[in-house]
């Protein structure tokens, strides 16, 4: 059963945010895989189950069916710390209009590094304007997230406040809802409803993990044969050349990870221009400090911890 549980952690953090692992090349991906996974350093592999952090770099592309999700923006980037030795997690999420340098090819948003070279100079990026390592990426896009929902019967997840939007489709009230795949789609996308706007988007993003991970531990508890379902869900979606241990040994970090643990949230700024775009500028020494302190356990100093850009926790 353990074997089968860590499998499934992967999965609940692959389709969730578009957070896994692997070894595939940004090249040879396939338009028709929902969730490509991988590693920017194919010989590198982490001391799993081990003491160092590891750090995740999570994409939901802006690719729609028959476009491929590695040659499109990123339309969400979460980085995710998770810390073996402490069973804690941080769950930082990047505005994807972050004007950074984007190596080779000037300043720009950051979400224009994955159309521009893929995930490998979107890892580039984020190490680089942030000061860490990434250990994996993966890439997921917007009509694997709804299939994968719909596979495990909907998810349940707390509206913080109303929404309404009509580019994103989002009508929610506030409360807990049992939302189909298109319901969760919205939900996530929704940035001109959200208080924060691409800031609360971001947060929404790691409501949405959260979510999932929790709904997967009530749906066990009740029927441990729900796990099929779940692992189905994902793997049916999933391409990957990553060896079947590895994927073992972090999907049971992801699943130990204590809910109570797992910290949500999005690296603090603000709003601008440069020309005619409009742009997120972000506090980067802020940023760093929280990058630097999550690394170290995976968890946050109280004074690293920025407030929710939507003021609901």
């Amino acid at each position: 059963m353990r074997r089968s549980a860590t499998v499934l952690g992967l999965v609940i953090l692959a389709w969730s945010m578009g957070s896994a692992v692997g070894s595939i090349s940004a090249t040879s991906a396939t338009a028709s895989a929902s969730i490509l996974i991988g590693k920017p350093r194919v010989h590198f592999a982490p001391d799993l189950p081990g003491r160092r952090t590891i750090t995740i770099l999570a994409v939901g592309s802006d690719a729609r069916p028959g476009q491929n999700p590695l040659r499109l923006r990123a339309d969400s980037i979460h980085l995710i710390f998770l810390s073996p030795r402490t069973e804690h997690a941080v769950v930082a999420g990047i505005p994807r209009d972050s004007w950074v340098s984007i190596p080779g090819h000037g300043s720009n948003k950051i979400n224009s590094a994955l159309s521009s070279g893929g995930p490998p100079l979107l890892v580039q990026t984020v190490e680089r304007a942030f000061g860490t390592r990434i250990d994996y990426w993966a890439v997921t896009s917007f009509w694997g997230i709804a299939d994968m929902v719909r596979e495990v019967g909907g998810l349940k997840v707390r509206v913080p406040f109303r929404m309404k939007d009509v580019f994103s489709g989002s009508d929610f009230r506030p409360g807990l809802r049992e939302l189909n795949g298109a319901e969760v789609l919205a939900f996530a996308r929704d940035r001109h409803s959200v208080p924060g706007g691409d800031f609360g988007r971001q947060e929404n993003g790691g409501r949405v993990f959260l979510a999932a991970l929790a709904q997967f531990q009530r749906e066990f508890l009740r029927d441990p044969s729900r796990l099929l379902v779940w692992v189905g869900a994902g793997m049916r979606h999933m391409d990957t050349d990553l060896p079947v241990g590895e994927v073992i040994e972090l999907a049971l970090e992801v699943t130990d990870v204590n809910l109570k643990h797992v910290r949500n949230i999005v690296f603090p700024g603000g709003t601008g221009s440069v020309g005619a775009s409009s742009v997120v500028f972000l506090s980067m020494s802020s940023a760093r400090r929280i990058v630097a302190d999550a690394r170290g356990d995976g968890a946050l100093r109280r004074g690293n911890v920025p407030r929710s850009p939507t003021g609901h926790r």
